[in-house]
């Protein structure tokens, strides 16, 4: 198999969609490698028996495969190849290895309105709904209206959120979020997968860490200024 020293069987990787869009959104999947060749590799997706079929891959749709190798970060630019079955994909790979140093994105502890719709596997659902509601929140007719939400506790930073959900949760368990930065403008939407949790009170609540998958670059340089007014106040 194609960089086996860096990308080896049932090892989890990010795919981060490299076509550009005209909202500049982020588009994310997590999977797992399942196999390859001298060419490629075979993946998972995580989301449902048919999560395959519910992203809209196109033939040679580009994407950054990236992953943590010997302590570092290691990124390989591919292209989408064909699907094997509902949940696997064959991704082509280039000749384009790097290895890179993690840098954390800014984060912190705050408190701030929020709603949220979970669901498991539900994946082309909610990136339907994300679409939807950018395409609202981000009209000139927008409502600047914040009824439902709720004060949460939270961690929040650009590449994701971590906060308190009812049992049961899932990995990969997606989250259809919208936060209230209270900066004057409409909330935030975003789409979150669940990546780790963690049980306390007795297992009454689930600590639960999610990276969004769906997000406007415009919304993270939002969430991005309300970290820093917020450390520098």
């Amino acid at each position: 198999m194609i960089y086996q020293r860096y990308f080896k069987n049932g090892q989890k990787i990010l795919l981060t969609a490299l076509e550009k869009n005209k909202d500049g959104r982020k588009e994310h999947l997590s999977a797992t490698i399942n196999g390859g060749d001298e060419h490629g590799f075979i993946v998972s997706l995580p989301y449902s028996e048919d999560a395959a079929h519910q992203y809209p891959f196109n033939d040679g749709q580009p994407f950054e495969i990236s992953s943590d190798s010997m302590g570092l970060g290691v990124r390989v630019t591919g292209s989408f190849r064909r699907k094997i079955d509902g949940k696997r994909i064959s991704l082509a790979v280039n000749n384009d290895l790097q290895m890179f140093q993690r840098r954390g994105s800014p984060r912190m502890d705050c408190k701030l309105g929020i709603r949220f719709t979970r669901s498991q596997g539900a994946l082309q659902a909610l990136r339907k709904t994300w679409e939807k509601n950018i395409k609202l929140l981000h009209s000139p007719s927008a409502p600047l209206i914040f009824e439902g939400f709720k004060p949460c506790y939270v961690n929040l930073s650009t590449g994701g959120i971590r906060f308190n959900l009812r049992p049961p949760v899932n990995p990969a368990e997606l989250c259809l979020l919208l936060l209230n930065l209270d900066d004057g403008k409409p909330p935030v939407c975003a789409l979150a997968e669940v990546v780790w949790t963690r049980p306390e009170n007795n297992e009454t609540i689930v600590v639960s860490g999610m990276r969004f998958i769906n997000i406007l670059e415009e919304d993270q340089n939002r969430i991005a200024t309300f970290i820093n007014s917020k450390k520098q106040g």
